[in-house]
């Protein structure tokens, strides 16, 4: 398994309160970036649900904070209603790897106005998923992970599943 979590703050707290909680979010979140050795240019898709096969575009917010163009779309059945299906239209885009372009997503998805992106480079050789809460990440391969896990330990979930 590729797959750790790092909590982006301290005790596992799952929402900033304040400009210096701002801060070590996203410090964490570009040093997991820097660590994966993230190039100056990076993948990042969104995703938009509905219940239509055809998307309808995107918020203005979330097009002004991940510009990109429609991907594809997934779709599965819905399991709280088995006769319907939810459609998850994706859209990719390129960013600069800077603070100045990615802070508004990472602080977007810290605050749950936006989730389930996915930041990477051109080459996929790992994916990184901020959410409210975090970042998930699959690294190349058990290694860079397991280097990942040493070297910010005292990120990780104090549960037994690293949840």
């Amino acid at each position: 398994m590729r797959w750790v979590r790092f909590h982006s703050l301290p005790d596992s707290k799952r929402y900033a309160e304040h400009e210096g909680e701002y801060q070590v979010l996203l410090e964490r979140q570009h040093t997991v970036l820097a660590d994966l050795g993230a190039p100056p240019q990076l993948v990042v898709v969104t995703c938009e649900w509905g219940d239509q096969v055809e998307p309808a575009g995107r918020p203005q917010e979330l097009e002004a904070l991940a510009p990109g163009t429609y991907w594809r779309t997934v779709s599965e059945v819905d399991a709280t209603d088995p006769g319907s299906q939810l459609h998850t239209h994706l859209y990719a885009g390129i960013m600069p790897n800077t603070t100045v372009a990615l802070d508004p997503l990472l602080r977007s998805v810290a605050d749950y106005r936006t989730a389930d992106i996915i930041i990477a480079p051109v080459s996929l050789a790992w994916l990184a998923h901020p959410y409210d809460g975090g970042v998930d990440v699959i690294a190349r391969d058990t290694a860079e992970r397991e280097a990942l896990k040493a070297r910010h330990s005292d990120w990780l979930s104090r549960r037994p599943d690293g949840v």
